[in-house]
């Protein structure tokens, strides 16, 4: 509906479209103005949860349409005309999306995948508005980490401007004013200003003999200065560059205007001029909302960043004592529950996105010296290869590595449907350690911990070995309103997966008669592997929360697969190479739902217990119909984009099992258990298979062996239900003697035995 090169303003919740937009087609809007966006926080605040309800929400377009004056307190700070009302109303009568668009803003669909958005957005907001808060602006640079935003603050806007002042607001519009750089130091320290956070006075310089420095330290004639270099060059999302510019400290008035001009003359694009704190502690702190990795001295920070003293080093977790090391304690005034509390304040300005954050204890109160986003930092958290190496090979190839990287932190949106915490505990899916990804356990051990269980019921269901925390009755008892979401919004999310795979397949095709390059292809796929491992997680959880399989037990697709094309090791890495069948084309459609019984159908739909087995089939259903799109995605690549896309990731996943990923081993091994039961002897690595991991690919190889012994895996992988439903006698042992290869065995009931 818009021409390529346009510029474009949204408003309000107007924004979110155009941001996917942009997310699906850089460059496609040559400037973007959001004026006073709507997606933040969506899960803390009223007003969304409320207009959930379709009743409430028909009932506020018809006040808006009908009485929009009643609402006149929210809209403006200034008197409106009954004529500007009518107009209003007749626009809101008129407004067919504002029913659909209270469906686009859930917390868990609205912000996917927009961090990676690069291009130029203008962001404004009018301090005067009623409805969405200014402080918000902060939270937005958060969420727009890698475009190039400007910050606008308007100090006589409400939420209207255009109705409040017409000339005015269209003369703005026209001369293009621009506000502060948001990614930069003193863009970010304004930001935090905004956000209400405690921040020394501060100014930032942009040009040399700016009227804002002498009326800066007019102000401030009673302190000292620091002066700070604030290039746009510094605290990007993907690479801090800190340190390459000089900072001075404890200056003068008089001595300020000749260390601005120093930093010009460097090259620095802005000079942050701040009122120098004289602090009895500082420190920096690596936060995220389940933990905190901080380092402190006595007196100022410079020492610390400079290498010149030992600093104190304490982490702090919600997850219990496994993740934490050592305490803060009562020092100098400043207690540990109080430096917790303000960081994660910080964190929450910044729509809980990690962040590396200076501060300061001038024995009254802490300030915030800067924050800037984290961009390689080996946390405590804790890592895990089981899953992960089931489906993919330890160097996948770069077009999975790409779209994994760039999903990791949308995927577990998902989640907030039944459970909102995990939103502000923003944990990636995925983690890196030694540039290769693995599965990050602390986005679901926390959430095991929020409930009240044990984290040994996660490593049995996933495989590999966790951190230990114990379960708590009474926690699991005060969420069972959470456990009633999660089991009524995973099914219902199963039941929507056939549509969303047509209308990914139906992408695909039209990308493909564009002749769409390798690029296009790689970013069609990132959105679809976001879907698809959000829609392996809804499975997972429906599963788990089946109640048995006393409904019975369908047979799954496995039944079918013998010689089918689109299933073969390494099947989940669209690069495994898949030859097309004599005849085929590019067949292979999506196939329907499995057909329950009316009987099923209820069951489901009533939330009844048994459905495990039924659940099982959807979720094998699923992962073949995904099979069938990576069939047709890998031939869709052109043979000069394949050298590229499907060339392996440099960087292998060489870690086993479980560690943390600051590169410590992990707390324990895998647990052992039977997959399937029976007795079979004969040559290990031949007669009786074993693996790494459970690929379910590995069908024919699964198939043909007498026995499957795996080192690693979990009761609910594809590759332990397919070996279920071969009926092959087979385990999970952790610990397999390498010289027993090639020599007589026997295996029965999960115990193999050597046979001398």
């Amino acid at each position: 509906m818009t021409q390529p090169g346009a510029a474009i303003l949204a408003v309000g919740v107007n924004a979110l479209p155009v941001l996917h937009a942009l997310q699906r087609r850089p460059g496609h809007f040559s400037h973007t103005i959001l004026l006073a966006p709507v997606g933040a926080f969506l899960w803390q605040r009223r007003l969304p949860a409320l207009m959930a309800w379709r009743p409430l929400r028909k009932l506020a377009h018809w006040l808006l349409a009908h009485r929009p004056h009643w609402l006149a307190g929210k809209f403006s700070n200034k008197q409106w005309t009954a004529d500007q009302y009518r107009r209003m109303g007749r626009g809101y009568r008129r407004c067919r999306a504002f029913q659909p668009y209270w469906d686009m803003m859930r917390a868990e669909t609205a912000l996917p995948l927009l961090e990676w958005i690069a291009d130029p957005i203008d962001l404004v907001w009018g301090t005067q508005d009623g409805v969405i808060s200014a402080d918000q602006a902060a939270a937005w640079s958060a969420i727009l980490a890698r475009a190039a935003l400007t910050v606008g603050i308007r100090e006589d806007w409400g939420h209207y401007p255009w109705i409040d002042d017409p000339a005015g607001f269209v003369a703005w519009l026209e001369q293009g004013e621009a506000g502060f750089t948001a990614h930069s130091k003193g863009g970010r320290l304004q930001l935090a200003i905004l956000a209400g956070l405690p921040v020394p006075a501060a100014t930032t310089i942009r040009t040399a003999g700016n009227p804002a420095l002498a009326a800066f330290l007019a102000e401030h004639s009673d302190g000292v200065f620091a002066v700070r270099s604030s290039s746009t060059t510094e605290d990007k999302a993907d690479a801090a560059n800190a340190g390459l510019s000089a900072t001075f400290l404890r200056q003068n008035a008089g001595e300020v205007p000749f260390r601005v001009a120093e930093l010009h003359r460097a090259g620095v694009d802005e000079v942050v001029v701040q009122r120098y704190v004289a602090p009895r502690l500082s420190g920096i702190a690596f936060v995220r909302h389940l933990a905190a990795e901080i380092e402190w001295l006595d007196g100022h920070l410079a020492a610390l960043a400079d290498g010149d003293v030992q600093p104190h080093k304490v982490t702090l977790s919600r997850l219990g004592s496994d993740w934490a090391d050592g305490t803060f304690g009562q020092t100098q005034g400043l207690s540990q529950h109080a430096l917790w509390t303000f960081l994660q304040d910080v964190l929450r300005a910044f729509h809980y996105v990690p962040g590396d954050v200076e501060w300061a204890w001038d024995g009254q109160q802490l300030w915030l010296l800067q924050y800037r986003p984290v961009t390689i930092y080996g946390w405590r958290r804790h890592l895990t290869s089981a899953n992960i190496a089931e489906i993919l090979p330890s160097r996948p190839s770069r077009l999975v590595e790409y779209a994994q990287r760039r999903a990791d932190a949308s995927i577990p949106a998902v989640m907030a449907r039944w459970d909102s915490r995990v939103l502000a505990d923003n944990e990636p899916f995925t983690a890196l350690f030694d540039e290769a990804s693995y599965i990050n356990n602390d986005l679901f051990l926390a959430r095991l911990k929020d409930w009240g269980f044990s984290s040994r019921r996660y490593a049995r269901e996933v495989g590999g070995a966790v951190p230990v925390f114990a379960a708590h009755p009474w926690r699991c008892l005060r969420n069972l309103s959470c456990f009633w979401r999660m089991q009524r919004e995973s099914r219902r999310a199963m039941l929507a997966l056939e549509e969303s795979l047509r209308r990914f397949d139906l992408e695909l095709a039209a990308l493909v008669a564009a002749g769409a390059d390798g690029q296009c292809l790689a970013d069609w796929f990132t959105r679809f592997y976001l879907f698809t491992v959000q829609g392996n997680l809804c499975i997972a959880t429906a599963i788990a929360s089946a109640g048995g399989s006393y409904l019975g037990q369908p047979a799954t697709v496995y039944g079918d697969m013998p010689g089918a094309p689109h299933r073969l090791p390494w099947e989940t890495d669209p690069a495994t190479p898949r030859p097309l069948p004599d005849g085929s084309g590019d067949g292979l459609p999506i196939t329907p739902l499995p057909t329950w019984p009316t009987a099923i159908r209820w069951a489901h739909g009533l939330g009844l217990p048994g459905m495990r087995g039924h659940y099982v089939q959807l979720r094998e259903w699923y992962r073949d119909n995904l099979m069938r799109i990576f069939f047709r995605l890998h031939h869709a690549f052109l043979p000069q984009d394949r050298l590229v896309w499907f060339a392996p990731h440099p960087r292998a996943r060489l870690r086993q099992g479980s560690f943390w990923q600051d590169g410590r081993d992990g707390p324990g091994k895998a647990d052992a258990f039977v997959i399937y039961p029976g007795a079979v002897t004969g040559v290990l690595g031949t007669d009786i298979l074993l693996v790494e991991t459970l690929d379910p690919g590995r069908y024919e190889e699964y198939r043909a062996a007498r026995a499957v012994i795996a080192r690693m895996g979990g009761k609910l992988s594809h590759g332990a239900t397919l070996l279920r439903e071969l009926r092959k006698p087979s385990a999970v042992v952790p610990d397999i003697d390498a010289a027993w290869l090639g020599r007589q065995v026997r295996y029965e009931s999960g115990v193999l035995g050597l046979i001398d």
